[in-house]
């Protein structure tokens, strides 16, 4: 019986975050996404993974209290661009940094890494236009990605300008102040790192059958090498795609380890 009311607790819990979410939906554009015209809606949601994505937008999650200059996270979930885990990766992550007093937006992006990296762009640049609104420290706006969410976000950091600048918000910053990389595929990023590359963690299981943990080994030492600040935890076991999975063994602690990494930054104030 306990064993089912914990199942049940955590539907119950899913399916509130997904209502809230509903209800707090923010389209990066304001009529169709640049290149959609002509594109027909085929979106579905099917257990949480959205496939298609038709129209690009940001999920607001505001943590309880309320106070001014709170820092901000853009989440990008995975799903090798064939679907978005928006639950997993998306909505338990935004509850997991509201209750660490970071404002939360996850990121519904279209489905090709061109169309995603526009979208991105925005997302970032949206934020921080809005920064007031919202109650968030322009200063202090960061990106977590998870596998293909984190591919995405070190493609956004490798590429800050946009190609075309369309309204006021496209002219707004779109770099963000922090990442967080959860095994994530860079190679094809490893010639395009820089000193302007923001300070980074990076996160992996070295049984990733998915994602060869390699590639953090990688980014960290190309990081490393320009003098980039940049953290890398490694896990013997773990998987793929274990995000805030408690049944993984070790490799949860990674989020205590992202939060000592945020307050010794400066990001969060110690507690």
């Amino acid at each position: 019986m306990k064993i089912l009311w914990v199942g049940l607790f955590g539907m119950l819990t899913l399916t509130c975050l997904t209502a809230f979410a509903q209800n707090n939906i923010i389209p990066l554009w304001p009529a169709l996404a640049p290149g959609t015209e002509r594109v027909q809606n085929k979106e579905q949601n099917t257990g949480g993974n959205i496939t298609n994505v038709y129209q690009p937008d940001l999920a607001v999650f505001l943590p309880e209290k309320s106070k001014k200059n709170y820092p901000a996270m853009l989440i990008f979930p995975r799903g090798g661009f064939r679907q978005i885990v928006m639950e997993q990766e998306g909505y338990k992550i935004a509850k997991w940094l509201n209750e660490n007093g970071i404002v939360a937006f996850v990121l519904k992006y279209r489905l090709s890494a061109k169309t995603a990296l526009v979208d991105a762009q925005r997302a970032v640049s949206l934020v921080r236009s809005s920064a007031a609104k919202f109650q968030v420290d322009p200063k202090r706006i960061g990106v977590i990605g998870f596998s293909t969410g984190a591919n995405l976000a070190m493609n956004l950091a490798t590429h800050a300008q946009k190609a075309s600048v369309r309204d006021r918000i496209d002219s707004v910053n779109c770099k963000p102040n922090f990442l967080i990389l959860a095994y994530g595929r860079y190679r094809e990023f490893i010639n395009m790192v820089n000193k302007d590359i923001p300070p980074t963690f990076l996160v992996h299981a070295a049984d990733d059958e998915k994602v060869p943990v390699s590639n953090s080994v990688a980014m960290f030492s190309a990081l490393h090498n320009v003098k980039v600040p940049v953290e890398l935890h490694l896990y013997e076991k773990g998987g793929h795609g274990f995000a805030l999975s408690e049944d993984r063994g070790p490799v949860f602690s990674w989020a205590q380890r992202c939060m000592d990494w945020l307050k010794g930054r400066s990001v969060l104030s110690p507690r």
